[in-house]
């Protein structure tokens, strides 16, 4: 069961506190998941965002309905030594074959649905999510309300997206992008030539293989295997890099209150909104 907390109702929760409760309650009752409404983005400035309206059961990313997805992991904490030095190139190989093995996957998949292999053509989705945010603060010994700790990941961030895109821009200039661009496109077919130029132009650029690349849960900015620690809060913002979220919880919030539960949520409802309220400006290409 997946309860959604929609931002648009917190004048309902403020009447109606019993909601809370009711959801610190279950917290830790594994059936039941706590999500906030969120959108699925792209790394290619000519794809739109879309809604996420369900859930993939096994990773627990919100996703749109009937969407293909090839979900992969990778850990940061796997290329970083005792202190948190990453090391960039065994990352950077580790990143760019879960692109290609991706790539492969969406073609050998027995997708369950004809909607579902549909999507699987149309959008080559990959979630790889990246894990480990909170540990590589924690062996940096960083303060995690520090503006320059969450800068640091944000830099992070970065290479690991702009080695994803590159991947996925070089199978498709080998393979063909996804064909949802196409799709996108098509609303230009009775603009004026030089507009349709325009568009050609970008999707030379910056058409990309795959409609979608990284994903994050909510909940791996806290440091893994030990009690979440409510400073790391402040790393939230981190999420914004992803393409797609996902709230499965395995960290321990026992020490917790539920003002601390409610808030954590607040958080990170008011950082999904700053990001929807952003993407309603148009990409530049």
């Amino acid at each position: 069961m997946f309860f959604v907390i929609d931002s648009r109702g917190t004048q309902t929760l403020r009447r109606r506190p019993e909601i809370w409760t009711n959801l610190w309650q279950m917290r830790d009752f594994m059936p039941v998941s706590v999500v906030i409404p969120t959108v699925v983005s792209s790394p290619c400035p000519l794809l739109a965002e879309e809604g996420a309206d369900t859930v993939l059961t096994a990773t627990g990313i919100q996703v749109p309905r009937d969407s293909a997805w090839v979900p992969m992991q990778i850990d940061l904490s796997a290329f970083a030594n005792d202190k948190g030095d990453i090391h960039l190139g065994a990352l950077e190989a580790a990143l760019n074959d879960c692109v290609s093995r991706g790539d492969t996957l969406h073609d050998e998949h027995d997708w369950p649905s004809p909607a579902i292999q549909f999507d699987s053509w149309l959008n080559r989705r990959l979630a790889v999510t990246i894990r480990g945010w909170g540990d590589l603060v924690r062996r940096w010994k960083a303060d995690p309300t520090a503006f320059q700790t969450l800068n640091e990941l944000e830099d992070i961030a970065s290479f690991i997206a702009g080695i994803m895109s590159a991947r996925s821009r070089a199978l498709a200039m080998k393979s063909g992008y996804c064909p949802a661009v196409d799709l996108e496109g098509t609303s230009l077919r009775n603009s004026d030539m030089e507009m349709r130029r325009r568009w050609q132009r970008a999707v030379d650029d910056t058409a990309l293989r795959h409609r979608n690349l990284i994903a994050m849960s909510v909940w791996d900015v806290f440091p893994q295997g030990q009690p979440a620690d409510l400073r790391y809060f402040d790393l939230l913002p981190i999420v914004r890099c992803a393409h797609c979220l996902s709230f499965r919880r395995d960290v321990d919030i026992k020490h917790w209150n539920i003002n601390e539960f409610r808030r954590f949520y607040e958080r990170v409802s008011a950082i999904l909104q700053r990001n929807v309220e952003a993407g309603r400006i148009a990409k530049q290409v």
